[in-house]
């Protein structure tokens, strides 16, 4: 009976705003309910944070204060039901970043697969501009990748006017490219 009028008459006092009473309590119950939530987390920070929490709302709402059960019940729950709440928050916090993180990169990867797309469309385009001996010779060198020899027996030219051919080419489409 004298720990129950004990603990109601800490409850009071704290109602009453005694700051001894109240640095008493964090003391004795600090270290405790750090050591519960070890239970529910292994980081540090969180569970100091919690705790933290739990004495931070108790004595700014100490006036507030209303416990139907023991005092000792109520810290823990307190503290179990801070940590829960954080918990939650974290995780939606990180599941809001995630969706952010997977809209970014699918839109990052939609621009540049568009971007890819409409540079292969603006070169197809480029080349059927080019001459047509220039062109037919552009796509035996570079899309079929035959060398200058093969290219040139294939189109009964030299070897140099296939390099005249690749060089006006090459000229043109950088520009066209660039315009």
């Amino acid at each position: 009976m004298d720990k129950i009028n004990e603990l109601n008459n800490i409850v009071f006092a704290i109602k009453a705003g005694d700051k001894k009473v109240y640095e008493q309590l964090y003391l004795t119950y600090y270290d405790k309910l750090c050591y519960f939530l070890t239970g529910y987390t292994n980081d540090e920070i969180i569970i100091e944070d919690v705790v933290q929490e739990v004495f931070l709302k108790i004595w700014t709402k100490h006036d507030e204060l209303n416990i139907t059960t023991s005092l000792n019940s109520y810290l823990y729950k307190a503290a179990y039901v801070t940590l829960m709440e954080k918990h939650r928050y974290v995780k939606r916090k990180n599941d809001m970043l995630s969706s952010y993180y997977y809209t970014a990169l699918t839109l990052a990867s939609d621009k540049s697969q568009k971007s890819k797309d409409l540079q292969l469309i603006k070169l197809e385009e480029c080349i059927a501009s080019l001459p047509i001996r220039c062109q037919e010779i552009f796509r035996e060198n570079k899309l079929n990748e035959k060398k200058y020899a093969e290219v040139a027996q294939k189109f009964n030219v030299s070897v140099k006017t296939v390099e005249a051919h690749i060089s006006r080419a090459l000229a043109i489409l950088r520009e066209c490219l660039t315009s």
